[in-house]
Parts: C-alpha cells; sequence; structure tokens
C-alpha cells in the first residue's frame, strides 16, 4: 500500500540531481521493485519491535503487573526503552535494507549514460576529491537474482553496508516515534475518538520525518552498489553530501517518506491500540 513512496523516496536519495518527476514518469512500471524485500523485513521488524517495546517497559517498570505500563514510564525510561528497541530491530532489517536498496537502484539505471561513462577502476574515495563510480551497478530486479549477485558481486559484507547510519536511524525512528507518540497522547488525554488518533499519528509522523531524515539520506547512500567506491566510511558520505550537494539534500523524498510514514505509522499504531485492549495491557489512559 505504501511502497511506491518508498521507492520513490529511495529514488531521490540515491540520485544527487534530478526531481521526482524524472522518476516517476520512466520508472511507472518498477514501483513495486523491492517490495518483496522490505515486506519481509517490516513483518519481522514490527513483531521484533513491539515485543521489545513491550517487554522494556514492563522490565523498567520494576516488572510491576499492570495494564498501564506504556503511560506510566517517566521520560527517561521511555527514552530507554525505545533506544534499545531500536538498536534489536536495527540488526534485523539490515541485510534487508540492503537488498531492497539494490533492487531500487538497479530498477533505476539509465543504460544509455552509463555507457557513455565508463567508470575508472582502482579509484579510492577521498574526502575532498570526488571519485567516478567503479562498481558495476547490475540489473537485478527480483528477490533471489539480487540476493545472489549481491554475493558475487560483493561478497557477504554486501549484506551489512550502512551498519552505522542504519542503527543510528532505527535508534532515533524508534526513540522519536513511542516518545513523540506517547507526548501527543498525553496532550489530546482523555479524548480516544479517531480525530484524536489521525492528529497524534500525523504529528508523530512529521516530527520522525524532520528529525531523521538526514541519517535515513546517509543509510540509502552507504547501502549502494557503488558505495565502496565513492566513501570511505560514514564520515566521509556525510561529509560529501554536505559539501558538494549542499545540506538541502539530507531532507531528500522527505515529502515521499512523510507519506508513508504517516499511513504506515497510523496503521501500525491503530492495530496496536486493539491488540493491546484485546490483551488487556492498553495504553490508553
Amino acid at each position: 500500500m505504501t511502497y511506491p513512496f518508498e521507492y520513490l523516496k529511495t529514488g531521490l536519495q540515491l540520485q544527487p540531481k534530478g526531481t521526482a518527476f524524472e522518476i516517476i514518469l520512466p520508472q511507472t512500471k518498477s514501483y513495486f521493485v523491492g517490495c518483496s524485500a522490505l515486506n519481509l523485513a517490516a513483518f519481522g521488524k514490527t513483531i521484533l519491535r513491539f515485543i521489545t517495546f513491550d517487554k522494556l517497559c514492563h522490565s523498567l517498570n520494576n516488572n510491576v503487573d499492570n495494564n498501564d505500563n506504556f503511560q506510566r514510564l517517566t521520560g527517561p525510561n521511555l527514552l530507554v526503552a525505545g533506544t534499545l528497541t531500536g538498536i534489536a530491530e536495527s540488526l534485523f532489517i539490515i541485510p534487508f535494507e540492503n537488498i531492497k536498496t539494490t533492487m531500487i537502484q538497479s530498477a533505476m539505471v539509465d543504460y544509455e549514460k552509463l555507457e557513455k561513462a565508463q567508470p575508472q577502476t582502482g579509484v579510492k574515495p577521498t574526502f575532498h576529491k570526488p571519485t567516478i563510480k567503479a562498481a558495476h551497478v547490475g540489473r537485478v530486479e527480483k528477490l533471489f537474482p539480487t540476493v545472489k549477485h549481491m554475493y558475487r558481486t560483493r561478497g557477504l559484507s554486501a549484506f551489512v553496508q550502512g551498519t552505522t547510519p542504519t542503527i543510528f536511524r532505527q535508534i532515533a525512528n524508534t526513540s522519536i516515534q513511542f516518545t513523540a507518540y506517547t507526548a501527543f497522547k498525553r496532550l489530546l488525554q482523555g479524548r480516544n475518538d479517531n480525530t484524536s488518533f489521525a492528529i497524534t499519528g500525523l504529528a508523530t509522523s512529521f516530527t520522525l520525518v524532520a528529525m531523521t531524515q538526514p541519517i535515513d539520506v546517509v543509510k540509502t547512500r552507504m547501502m549502494s552498489q557503488n558505495a565502496k567506491t565513492e566513501y570511505k566510511n560514514t564520515l566521509n558520505c556525510m561529509y560529501r553530501i554536505f559539501v558538494q550537494e549542499g545540506m538541502a539534500t539530507f531532507w531528500r523524498g522527505s515529502i515521499f517518506r512523510f507519506m508513508k510514514v504517516g499511513i504506515s505509522g497510523g496503521l501500525t499504531f491503530a492495530v496496536y491500540e486493539q491488540v493491546s485492549l484485546l490483551l488487556g495491557f492498553s495504553s490508553r489512559s
């Protein structure tokens, strides 16, 4: 349902130049490339996220059995729970994120332009001078062929690229998402209607995207097929983006990510609320 927004967001982040329309018009048939990898990751991540978060809330609440663990946590404990949850889920999703990014990047390859600019081999990235992309961007758009291609061309390291920014992004995602969600719920305390849920979801999504988009951009770049020939490390990637492309690049694709996070986050928390009610540990006041 929300994957086309993810495709467009990642596409914009991978391209230093270009607009959303340049991706939208020629790539309509590819909107769901990489969806299979993301679905596998999302299914496991969502289960892991809420189980881990709820268990941590219970533990940080001194293992007291009550139906209000989520609301009773203080700010620092809520942040700790969100941070640890983010670390756990980030370790789970890294391989799937790499597969998804590879599939999207390969779907966007313009081979006519690629043939005109033959890459140089053996060029090492530096902090100040841009290098020509040396890695071949393969044309693979299906899950298992992509996994095979990644292993054949880059080895096992292809599945753990971008580990550092992914961990930081997931920590920030989970910490900010649950903290903001709880804060906005408390502001609307006593209102359990659909309007308050919608406002809470949109406000949480906007806060999340605004604060974490730069990390998401760096994560996507570090997971690209040519990251090893373009960047020395995560700090080098951040520096190069800032110097060569400008500060605004750190928020490329934010509109599409907001659309995706707003819809998926709203659905996720709506399901979470209903399941919480059924299991008897509702987070509602």
